[in-house]
């Protein structure tokens, strides 16, 4: 899978069979998604609840959250087996620093992706991570961390 930031709160996930787009507007393939709900498509599967787009496709599991809130234990069940967390931090739109970090803990992704506007270093600092800046980030359910959190941090490409 290759995620690639757009920009603001949208990204671009290609995946074998299908390209998703998530923020403010959500396709999988030509499939326009504008209510909640479960949808699939060419072995790819979204689901849309609550400010949460969760993406499954090639074994991994990919959430977006542009303003994320602390969760309850039900809540957190239903979102289990997260991967790759893609996550607003710094406030204003996105969800504030500390409260995100929270998320995160709570989550447990073996990858996060910050989305932001500013304000991401202190998001990095608190957070602790050595980071890797880059376009695009590809990865398999192979290549997750399997001990470490790791933090990647796109650069939009619009």
């Amino acid at each position: 899978m290759i995620i690639s930031w757009d920009g603001k709160e949208n990204f671009t996930l290609k995946t074998k069979n299908k390209t998703v787009k998530i923020g403010q507007e959500i396709m999988l393939g030509e499939l326009k998604i504008t209510t909640p709900g479960e949808y699939e498509s060419g072995g790819v599967q979204v689901e849309v609840i609550d400010g949460v787009t969760e993406v499954l496709s090639e074994r991994m599991t990919v959430a977006w959250m542009k303003k994320g809130k602390i969760f309850s234990d039900e809540e957190l069940e239903k979102l289990d087996g997260i991967n790759v967390l893609l996550i607003g931090v710094g406030g204003g739109e996105f969800t504030e620093t500390k409260t995100a970090l929270e998320v995160i803990s709570q989550i447990e992704p073996a990858v996060v992706i910050p989305m932001y506007t500013e304000d991401l270093e202190s998001f990095l600092k608190a957070e602790g991570q050595t980071h890797e800046s880059m376009d695009q980030y590809k990865v398999t359910y192979t290549d997750l961390p399997a001990e470490e959190r790791k933090v990647v941090v796109l650069n939009p490409s619009k």
